[in-house]
């Protein structure tokens, strides 16, 4: 996209991390920000801490993150920006440079349908956009594969999950989701995609219940991991 001068004088875009104005060949993040960005490498390592987190409680092929973040962490006005300031461009942005990085990688070559994880309507009405779908939208660009945003539905406004913790944060999304179209699904190579894992009890939840549909398989990709 080109940014005419005079727009940009008068409404000059900026580093969602450290708020530095942008040169013409950066979007969102600067090039000093991206090039610091705290990757995880989850997808060259054999055993990691988000494929720990899941560990004996999903049935899961692969699950990783891109970055990580932490409240000290300037990187966490990345998900802020995505999340509560119509960032759904940042969000598609970051999806196609990941996928872009795991493409020497097998993570992603036996995907046959990708799913990001779905908000409620009124929150959807409220906020206007679901950044997993944009982070979703990025991934898809790129890789080739179908994007499934009506199979799995989230039929339960649950709170807010910031200040619960881990039990009350299971307890939170228990029987949040549903399944619209099983028929989809069925034996189809699922990419789970959401923004952050902190628990992991929303992508649990799911999990579980993608797998009422008998997918061939499930895995997981999310932005960001909390240390």
């Amino acid at each position: 996209m080109t940014i005419s001068p005079l727009f940009d004088l008068f409404y000059p875009r900026l580093c969602v991390v450290c708020g530095r104005r942008l040169h013409d060949d950066e979007r969102h993040l600067c090039l000093h920000c991206l090039q610091h960005l705290p990757r995880t490498g989850f997808h060259t390592e054999a055993s990691h801490a988000m494929e720990q987190l899941f560990r004996g409680k999903a049935d899961i092929v692969h699950a990783i993150a891109y970055f990580y973040t932490s409240p000290q962490s300037e990187y966490r006005h990345i998900l802020h920006h995505i999340k509560y300031h119509d960032g759904k461009e940042c969000a598609r942005y970051l999806g196609r440079l990941y996928a872009s990085e795991l493409a020497g990688s097998d993570i992603l070559h036996d995907i046959d349908l990708i799913i990001p994880v779905p908000l409620h309507r009124k929150r959807l009405h409220s906020r206007g956009y679901n950044q997993s779908e944009w982070i979703a939208r990025g991934i898809a660009e790129v890789i080739g594969i179908p994007l499934d945003t009506r199979s799995l539905i989230r039929y339960v406004a649950n709170p807010s999950q910031t200040r619960l913790s881990l039990y009350e944060r299971w307890i939170n999304t228990q029987s949040i989701f549903a399944l619209s179209d099983s028929h989809n699904i069925q034996g189809r190579n699922i990419l789970l995609i959401d923004d952050i894992v902190t628990t992991g009890a929303t992508l649990l939840a799911c999990v579980n219940t993608l797998n009422e549909a008998y997918p061939g398989s499930v895995s997981l990709l999310t932005l960001s991991i909390a240390r």
